[in-house]
């Protein structure tokens, strides 16, 4: 599939060249009914495939930006979640270090693991995410990154 970025020039390349044969043997004497059947023939596989592979990349394009607009909430949602979960993860580990019943130890552990599998679902939806809206994505793990960097010096 990373090949197909080529196959248009090449396509382009071949049609001209036909383009050219076509008229410098059209120009030096006549073709023959078989000659210009067959010139035409290619001439229109070429005229094809180029449409076929600029038609694609126009529908992912439009596909792209239809997506965009209906991701961008169901993402919003996301970034809730993923605020929502990283405060209960912070509230744990502070409430963690100044208590030491046993119970309250295992149920904070508990707790931890939980925030923790959550957080793990989050990211992974956050590169799900990345694949449709990678500029809020990148936007959203750059606010994360400053808010964990402010947090640390407090």
């Amino acid at each position: 599939m990373k090949n197909i970025k080529y196959i248009v020039p090449v396509s382009i390349g071949l049609g001209i060249l036909a383009l050219i044969i076509l008229v410098v043997i059209a120009a030096t004497r006549n073709l023959s009914g078989l000659e210009s059947v067959l010139l035409q023939i290619i001439l229109l596989a070429i005229g094809s495939s180029i449409s076929f592979f600029i038609g694609q990349k126009s529908a992912r394009e439009a596909a792209s930006e239809i997506i965009k607009p209906h991701a961008r909430s169901a993402f919003r949602r996301l970034i809730s979640l993923y605020n929502g979960l990283s405060r209960a993860a912070k509230a744990i580990e502070s409430s963690q270090s100044s208590k030491s019943d046993e119970d309250y130890q295992v149920l904070l552990a508990r707790l931890r693991e939980i925030v923790a599998h959550q957080l793990i679902t989050a990211d992974n939806a956050l590169e799900d995410w990345n694949d449709i809206v990678p500029e809020d994505v990148k936007e959203l793990k750059q606010k994360l990154q400053s808010d964990n960097t402010t947090e640390e010096r407090q």
